[in-house]
Formats: structure tokens, C-alpha cells, sequence
């Protein structure tokens, strides 16, 4: 599955993100690396960050040296979005500025994500969102109001693939500071679809933003976590990213439906009685009291319901000992 081939808005399972960001290292091996294992751990797409050191810190500042070391080139970027294409990944990178962001439409990457300090930044909201791409919206450096703007900025451009994604921009995130209730307050939003930007160093909060709605998740990964690097020690190791992400998905299926049913296996071993038809009745016959007995497994309805399908006409022709359904009246 790729974003492009099912909308985002119709997503139906987990869709999960290795955010490489900067711990390529600058090493367009190790970059090749990060993308296979991430495609081996499960990953539905990873994702870079573009940038200028100088858009973003004074250059007499130590986090200007910091960030000019990490920068990612053009060059290496399109050859990672080949590699990714190869190995049927979906790709894109976070942007800050708008001749990044022309950068990103050019190369038709597979979506857009906003990076929380840049949820206040309009003019490239309005840009990216014109591309009618799904755009990705991180809240960690953000407020309600903040949120509530960007995703005007969208739908005024008819973008609808949008997805609000709790965070906390701290480097790791410690549990009792994820506010995974905002999930509750995004679905207010609007229509959007609520993910959840993971720096906490488990999978704890990723299983519980299940629970609560989540449907995309992105997650730093790292071939090892004490490499040289801002990214690198809260990161996930490959078989941490793997298990991360069987156990999102394994959470996923727990959710089942909404609907409160006996389950089949329930039905087969259960001690209660169900109803069945005590003889032959025929097509139009109308259901009376003569006409049904209890019995053990409940395959059909139970007692429950009989009343709901009392002098109703059947459907069809039915047998003696056939289990009964509301959907063989009128």
C-alpha cells in the first residue's frame, strides 16, 4: 500500500513512519541501510528532514553548527527517494522553508509533513497543501488555536487528506508527558485523522494512541543508538522498530468492531439457549409462540428478541430445528 494509491482518509490499518531524519550520518550507505530496515521492520514509508541551518538558527549559535553538520543534501535526497521507490516505500521530508518545499513538489514525493514549529507558518501550509497531497501536521510546538488554523489553511485549498498528529517536542519524551487525550480533542476538529509522532523511548504510548484513534505513526530509528548525533539515543533500533511495530498493529486488531455481538466461537460453547423453529413452516406462514422451542448452542437469536419477531411473516420456507435469524421475516 502506498498513500497515493489509498487516500488517507480511507486508511483501514496502521500506517507507520520510520522517520530517518538526520541519522543517515551523512553517509549515503548508511542512509540505504536505514531505508532496508526499515522496509524489513515493516514501515509503510521514512522520511527525512530538509533544511538550511541558516533559515533556522543565527550562525553564531551553537545549534547553527549543530544543524549545518546534519543538513541533508538535494542530491543524496533523490537518490534515497529512488531507493525507497525500489523498494515500494513511500517517502517524503519534513520541510521549513518554502524553496525546500518547491524542492519536495518537484521530486512528487508521497506526502507532506509539517514539523510543529512550522504549524504557525501559513504561507507554507498554504503552499503545501495546494499540492492536494496528504499533509501530516505535528502539534508538539503548537496550541489549539494554532492547529485549528492550519487546517483552514487546507480545506480553503481543498485539501481534505489531513492528519493531526499529537507530540511533545522534547527529546525523549517522558510517558506522563504525552497528552494523548488531545486524540479526543483532534477528532473534534473536523474530519481529520489523528496519528501520533513518537519521541518516548517505548512503545507504551503508540499502543495506547490506538485505543484513542491513532492511525499514523512516526518513529526515529536509528542502526545504532550511540552513534555520533542529536537523533540517535532516543531512537529505535531495528528490532525495536520491529517489534514497535507488531505490537501497534497487534493493539489495531484488538480493536475489532464497534459492534456488540456474540462472537462465533462464543456461539459453538455457549450455555445459553437460543431459538429454533419447533417445525416446518413455510413462506408467509406468520411466527407464533406455537412455533419456536429453546436449545442449546444459541446460533441464532435468543429469547431476547422473540418478541421482535413475533407475528412477522416468513420469508422463505424453513425446516424443524433450523436456528432462527431476524432476517427470515418481513
Amino acid at each position: 500500500m502506498t498513500v497515493l494509491k489509498k487516500k488517507i482518509l480511507k486508511l483501514s490499518r496502521p500506517y507507520i513512519i520510520a522517520e530517518i531524519g538526520s541519522n543517515f550520518n551523512q553517509d549515503i550507505e548508511v542512509g540505504y541501510k536505514l531505508i532496508k530496515e526499515a522496509k524489513r521492520c515493516g514501515a509503510d514509508a521514512v522520511k527525512f528532514q530538509l533544511f538550511k541551518a541558516k533559515n533556522l538558527y543565527p550562525k553564531d549559535k551553537k545549534m547553527y553548527k549543530i544543524f549545518k553538520s546534519i543538513e541533508l543534501s538535494r542530491e543524496m535526497f533523490k537518490k534515497f527517494i529512488k531507493y525507497s521507490k525500489k523498494l515500494k516505500l513511500d517517502i517524503s521530508a519534513s520541510t521549513f522553508d518554502l524553496n525546500s518545499a518547491r524542492f519536495l513538489n518537484q521530486l512528487n514525493v508521497d506526502f507532506h509533513k509539517v514539523a510543529s514549529s512550522e504549524l504557525s507558518n501559513i504561507e507554507l501550509i498554504d503552499f503545501l497543501s495546494k499540492s492536494k497531497k496528504p499533509i501530516f501536521l505535528s502539534t508538539g510546538m503548537a496550541d489549539l488555536e494554532d492547529i485549528r488554523k492550519a487546517i483552514n489553511v487546507c480545506v480553503k485549498n481543498k485539501n481534505f487528506q489531513i492528519v493531526v498528529m499529537q507530540c511533545g517536542s522534547l527529546y525523549p519524551l517522558h510517558l506522563s508527558k504525552c497528552n494523548l487525550n488531545t486524540l479526543n480533542t483532534f477528532k473534534n476538529l473536523s474530519f481529520c485523522k489523528t496519528g501520533f509522532s513518537d519521541h518516548t523511548l517505548c512503545d507504551i504510548a503508540a499502543i495506547t494512541s490506538v485505543g484513542l484513534g491513532a492511525i499514523v505513526f512516526e518513529k526515529h530509528i536509528t542502526l545504532n543508538k550511540k552513534l555520533k548525533g542529536p537523533d540517535h539515543f532516543y531512537a529505535m533500533e531495528p528490532q525495536e522498530f520491529k517489534n514497535y511495530i507488531k505490537n501497534i498493529k497487534s493493539a489495531f486488531k484488538c480493536l475489532g468492531t464497534s459492534k456488540k455481538d456474540f462472537l462465533k466461537e462464543e456461539r459453538l460453547n455457549s450455555r445459553r439457549e437460543g431459538l429454533y423453529f419447533k417445525n416446518d413452516m413455510k413462506k408467509n406462514q406468520i411466527f407464533t409462540m406455537k412455533n419456536f422451542v429453546k436449545k442449546r448452542p444459541p446460533l441464532g437469536l435468543t429469547e431476547t428478541y422473540l418478541k421482535k419477531i413475533l407475528n412477522r411473516k416468513l420469508k422463505k420456507n424453513v425446516k424443524k430445528n433450523h436456528p432462527i435469524f431476524n432476517n427470515l421475516f418481513y
